[in-house]
C-alpha cells in the first residue's frame, strides 16, 4: 500500500513538472540596441516619438539665486512614458520675441551615456529633471520667458529625429505676484 502511494505521489510530481515545463510558455523579447548614425542608438519598437515639457516645470529660489527646474516627459508610439537616448538642447528666450535666436540662453545635455541619462531621470514623476542655473538678467527682470526643448534621438529605422516642445514659464514671487 505504501509503495502504491509513493508511486502515485511520484507520478503526480512528475506530471506537475511536465505540465509546468510544457504549459508555462514564456516568450523572452530582447530589444537590441545597435549603433545608428550621428552617435545615436537604434532603440527598437519603443523609440521616443513625442516629448512634452511637463507642467511641474517651475522657477525656484536657492539662496539668492533663481533657477529653472525643467521637467521633460518622453513618450513612445503607444503613449507610454519612457526613458530616451539622445541629445537635449534647452533654449530660453524672451516672451514675445520675434525669433528663438533673439535674447536667448542655451543649455546642452547629452543623454547618450546611460549613467548620465539615469541621473537626470526622476522615477517618481517619470520625467527628466534638469536644473538650469545662470539665468539671464532679462529673464529675472521680466519674470517670464519661453522655453523650447529639442530632443535629438534615434528612430527604430536608424534615422535621427528631433522632437520639440515649447512652454511659457512665469516667475511667481513669494507674495503671489
Amino acid at each position: 500500500m505504501i509503495n502504491r502511494l509513493a508511486a502515485a505521489g511520484a507520478c503526480g510530481v512528475l506530471l506537475a513538472c511536465v505540465c509546468v515545463a510544457g504549459c508555462n510558455r514564456v516568450v523572452n523579447i530582447r530589444e537590441e540596441v545597435v549603433a545608428a548614425d550621428e552617435g545615436m542608438v537604434r532603440p527598437g519598437p519603443f523609440a521616443p516619438t513625442e516629448i512634452r515639457i511637463h507642467p511641474l516645470t517651475h522657477v525656484e529660489l536657492v539662496g539668492d539665486q533663481k533657477q529653472v527646474v525643467l521637467h521633460v516627459e518622453v513618450r513612445d508610439g503607444w503613449g507610454d512614458t519612457i526613458k530616451g537616448i539622445g541629445d537635449v538642447k534647452v533654449l530660453l528666450r524672451r516672451s514675445g520675441g520675434a525669433s528663438i535666436g533673439e535674447n536667448r540662453q542655451q543649455w546642452d545635455i547629452d543623454l547618450r551615456d546611460f549613467k548620465t541619462n539615469i541621473s537626470y531621470f526622476d522615477s517618481v514623476t517619470r520625467t527628466y529633471r534638469f536644473v538650469l542655473g545662470g539665468l539671464p538678467d532679462w529673464f529675472l527682470s521680466d519674470g517670464r520667458g519661453r522655453v523650447r526643448v529639442l530632443f535629438r534621438t534615434g528612430r527604430a529605422d536608424g534615422t535621427v529625429e528631433v522632437l520639440q516642445d515649447d512652454f511659457e514659464i512665469v516667475v511667481i514671487n513669494s507674495d503671489g505676484s
